[in-house]
């Protein structure tokens, strides 16, 4: 399969499941659709290590690549019949999301629902704050460990001086104290032009209504902390497609080239690649990739998807003995 194949589209593999209806058994097809465009992506990825003795280096790597093979291999489906909802209750999941794009795009989706579930929760009982959508990044280099760690240690800086201003500690004084909180990933990928890595940050942010950041004043702060850069974006939040931004970050890992992909992996295997802070810090977000069940006793129907390498999903299996009625 080509290394330029159709790319998974954010609106189907994320944009999707935090719209109201996002589970409605109409959009269970499209749904299934989505996942096959990821399982596709990520059977190229493992082409590719095939083909250049990748997958079969040493065992460590042989374990990696066995278990994206068979991640995504079926996917199981209740359909609740009177409420015609269809939730994801079961699949093999490897859970190397910055591998596999099926993983990650489920890593995103419960992502971007907890983390827009505390923003709501904490709009409603604090004072009115906007949400806004933040992009910072630094100088490319040819070196991506070192380009990653000086981003993060640019962004410690400056969220330090928040919290250090805020307890009445600061030395500085920071734009980014304004903020009530925030949540942000760390990016890569190469720049278009020189081709050397373009690390950045995508953050969403809270800040109360009455607030506002002075732009010129925080991109001199982030020149004076980075050394080497002032670019800093600031836009106002108006719909969700901000946390698809923010939590599509290992997703986005699926579209670089296959060689960077894995290169990158390595490199960065182990670090922690989204941070929070003030009121948007200790969101648990559990580590499934299958959807909440529901609580209800209705009558269900589990249908059983299975991965065929040459047509995608296959059609639906009723999985026998799975039809509950209700009491």
């Amino acid at each position: 399969m080509p290394d330029d194949m159709k790319k998974p589209l954010f609106s189907e593999t994320l944009g999707g499941e935090l719209k109201k209806g996002w589970d409605d058994t109409n959009r269970l097809e499209s749904r299934i659709e989505s996942f096959g465009v990821l399982k596709h992506r990520t059977s190229a990825f493992i082409e590719w290590a095939h083909e250049e003795g990748v997958y079969y280096a040493t065992k460590a790597q042989y374990r990696i690549f066995k278990r994206l093979t068979d991640c995504g291999q079926y996917l199981i489906f209740r359909n609740y019949q009177e409420s015609k909802v269809s939730r994801l209750i079961g699949a093999c999941s490897c859970k190397q999301h910055l591998l596999c794009a099926f993983c990650a795009s489920r890593r995103g989706v419960r992502m971007s629902m907890a983390y827009k579930e505390r923003v709501e929760a904490f709009k409603a009982e604090a004072e009115p704050h906007q949400l806004l959508f933040l992009t910072f990044t630094i100088q490319n280099g040819p070196n991506l460990s070192k380009r990653f760690y000086h981003l993060k240690n640019s962004m410690q800086k400056l969220t330090q001086r928040r919290n250090f201003e805020r307890a009445g500690r600061g030395t500085h004084k920071s734009e980014f104290t304004k903020l009530s909180g925030g949540v942000f990933a760390y990016e890569f990928k190469r720049g278009a032009g020189s081709g050397e890595w373009h690390p950045h940050i995508h953050m969403l942010a809270l800040i109360p209504a009455g607030q506002r950041i002075d732009a010129q004043a925080l991109k001199d702060e982030w020149l004076q902390i980075t050394g080497d850069s002032k670019v800093v974006n600031i836009q106002i939040c108006t719909n969700d497609q901000a946390y698809l931004e923010v939590f599509a970050y290992a997703l986005k890992f699926s579209e670089m080239t296959h060689a960077d992909r894995w290169f990158a992996f390595n490199e960065l295997k182990g670090e922690r690649l989204i941070s929070s802070f003030g009121c948007l810090r200790s969101v648990d977000v559990p580590d499934l990739v299958e959807d909440d069940i529901l609580a209800t006793d209705e009558p269900f129907v589990d249908v059983l998807y299975r991965w065929l390498p040459t047509r995608g999903y296959s059609n639906p299996l009723t999985l026998p003995q799975s039809t509950q009625s209700a009491a």
